[in-house]
């Protein structure tokens, strides 16, 4: 009589399981065929702590923060290596953080399986509203080193789709400044990032056409930053750098799109502060963008 009461609560308790909210910002980590890749993507996502699988009633759909990894990053970085569960507690907001692998975020010029542009800007805000509780009218992009650049040439790119975009260390200025000769990137020389030659390379190509297309300086040039009616046409940019990174071209480059982004009259906020190329600032970054990210946007 004890094991088959035993065996119904047990069973009540899995049942029950399956209606309970997840825990507070729950990890997930899933996958998908993309088109643009032609293969599977994985991908992480962190839910909300009011997150409910359920589902029943009404669904409430949240806002949608992408969070962007590194050159030679991955998918888990950010959820491994800050703080990101405890500054978004109690936080009503899904955060999607793809894998990109060296791609720095465009269609490549050299490669027709790496449209990782269309990858991030078009098929995934769609893949994930599909599966998760999602808001596609209200997102906003980050973004450390490489994917500070990413974040902010999309937000360029497609206006419309990011309230606030923004960038932590941003390596701004190598895909516009990429010069080959003999194998070498000449803006990297020095203590600059030759290893990222072969990235910049497949990415961009050799032709100078690729790499203005997908300059953030460019792209900021050609930006209208009102409409007739006087309403913001582009997101808010969100440019932050640690003032002792020692790759030589970070500071002059995100000071560089500051004066740019001020002397075009666009909306931004810049952040110099102590910090190297590290993790330990990108956490202290993240800590210190996020209450802005809420406060502009009216997220809770």
């Amino acid at each position: 009589m004890m094991r088959f009461l035993a065996c119904i609560v047990f069973s009540m308790i899995v049942l029950l399981q399956g209606a309970l909210p997840l825990p507070a910002q729950n990890l997930l980590t899933d996958s998908a065929y993309s088109s643009a890749l032609q293969r599977m993507k994985t991908y992480s996502v962190m839910l909300p702590q009011a997150y409910d699988t359920a589902q029943t009633g009404a669904v409430k759909r949240y806002p949608m923060l992408y969070l962007l990894h590194g050159w030679g990053g991955g998918h888990l970085d950010w959820s491994r290596k800050t703080r990101l569960k405890e500054y978004c507690q109690n936080r009503e907001i899904l955060v999607v953080m793809p894998d990109a692998n060296n791609s720095w975020y465009v269609n490549s010029s050299t490669n027709a399986q790496a449209r990782y542009e269309e990858y991030i800007a078009g098929e995934l805000p769609t893949l994930i509203a599909t599966r998760y509780a999602a808001d596609t009218s209200k997102q906003a992009i980050a973004g450390l080193s490489m994917g500070g650049y990413g974040a902010l040439m999309l937000a360029l790119k497609y206006p419309q789709k990011y309230a606030v975009a923004a960038s932590f260390s941003g390596a701004l200025t190598m895909p516009r400044d990429l010069v080959v000769r003999e194998g070498w990137n000449k803006a990297a020389k020095g203590n600059n990032g030759d290893f990222t030659l072969p990235s910049l390379l497949e990415a961009f190509g050799k032709e100078q056409t690729a790499r203005d297309t997908n300059s953030v300086f460019t792209l900021a040039k050609r930006s209208s930053g009102l409409d007739s009616a006087g309403k913001a046409r582009l997101p808010y940019f969100y440019l932050a750098t640690g003032i002792q990174d020692p790759l030589i071209h970070i500071v002059p480059g995100n000071r560089e799109l500051r004066d740019s982004l001020y002397s075009l009259h666009l909306r931004y906020e810049y952040h110099e502060t102590p910090g190297k190329h590290s993790w330990e600032y990108w956490n202290e970054a993240l800590k210190a963008f996020l209450p802005r990210l809420f406060d502009f946007t009216g997220w809770k």
